[in-house]
């Protein structure tokens, strides 16, 4: 059994980016209307908020035993969020603001509006033509209730014990199937009157990976088993079926902790640690600032009314330019800003707290 207190885990690298690169994948096909392309990738985000309960309650949940750490675990996922977002947000502005020039109907003072709670991460930002309660950048809806769930997990922490965390999970677990069967799928919390459902997805996958940090998880296994294991959630994400809510449902409740549970403590030859990592620290910024790029792409796809060729060569372009993005955005603005931020947080620390090493 894997010892509460570990901060970093390889594997838990390869499939963030794994899940990361499906979400772009399916966002490209959803534009496209191109089926069978990651049909599945919206579960990615209940993967997601399970990896973030398991890490974050494996990071800081020994020292959130102490009521004086709350503030400075706050302002460390602001640290580790907030960059992105801002950048994310920025960028979908400026594409917006092109489709302004293109003369859309677009009013300056509305996207005023949605700049604003989109920088504060805030759901409330509304635009002609879309439901997204995140216009400019439409995946930033998983975000806010990321922090949402840090927050109850902060204050609520003295009371998430294994048999409150049980009962949490079992109850989260059953309005997800309730919400599965009524919409038919789990595609839900990205658009306006559904934060309910939202709060549902994480509600369950968040605290069932806090959950899986206390009861700890299989002891160290083999590479066959890591190889295994990210070939079952590639095929999870990339298979070319129908939307269903059992599906759904077996993947977020059953596939994705099991996975989690089985895998997290692989040793990673040290070879590979360095690409784990890189692959890794890519997989947010891909995350936060393909949206945008992927409209732009589509506004010129469509337009010019590609043939099949020609659109597949545009689709490959599409998948480098999100990835060379993801790349500039991780180097020359979410970890310097995140180094010059955390430079900051450090220096309010009480000297007795022992400096942050490890990753989350």
């Amino acid at each position: 059994m894997m010892p509460r207190g570990s901060r970093h885990y390889p594997i838990l690298d390869v499939y963030r980016a794994i899940a990361s690169f499906a979400v772009l994948l399916y966002h490209i096909a959803g534009s496209l209307q191109i089926s069978g392309m990651a049909s599945h990738a919206y579960v990615a985000v209940d993967f997601f908020f399970l990896l973030s309960g398991f890490v974050i309650d494996r990071a800081y949940g020994a020292r959130l035993e102490d009521p004086s750490f709350k503030l400075e675990f706050l302002l460390l996922r602001f640290v580790r969020l907030w960059p992105m977002i801002v950048l994310g947000t920025l960028v979908g502005a400026v594409v917006s603001v092109g489709s302004l020039l293109r003369g859309h109907a677009l009013d300056l003072s509305q996207m005023a509006v949605v700049l604003a709670f989109g920088l504060l991460l805030l759901p409330f930002g509304r635009m002609p033509l879309t439901t997204s309660i995140f216009p400019f950048d439409g995946p930033l809806w998983s975000l806010f209730y990321e922090v949402v769930a840090n927050a109850a997990y902060c204050f609520a922490f003295r009371w998430l014990r294994i048999p409150v965390l049980s009962i949490l999970v079992v109850l989260f677990a059953i309005g997800l199937v309730v919400a599965s069967l009524e919409q038919g799928d789990l595609e839900l919390g990205a658009r306006t009157g559904e934060i309910a459902a939202g709060f549902l997805r994480v509600g369950f996958s968040f605290f069932a990976g806090v959950f899986m940090s206390r009861i700890g998880t299989a002891s160290t296994v083999s590479g066959t088993t890591a190889i295994t294991s990210v070939a079952v959630l590639i095929g999870v994400l990339f298979a070319p079926l129908p939307q269903h809510p059992v599906y759904d449902v077996a993947c977020i409740l059953v596939i994705f902790p099991l996975l989690i549970w089985g895998s997290a403590g692989t040793a990673v030859p040290p070879g590979w640690r360095q690409a784990c990592s890189f692959v890794g620290e890519l997989s947010y910024p891909l995350y936060a600032v393909h949206y945008p790029i992927t409209r732009v792409f589509f506004y010129f796809q469509d337009t010019l009314a590609l043939g099949r060729t020609a659109l597949s060569f545009s689709i490959v372009l599409e998948v480098i330019t999100c990835l060379g993005a993801a790349y500039v955005a991780a180097k020359f603005v979410d970890q310097p800003v995140r180094d010059r931020l955390g430079s900051w947080v450090e220096r309010m620390r009480s000297p007795r707290v022992a400096p942050l090493t490890g990753r989350t």
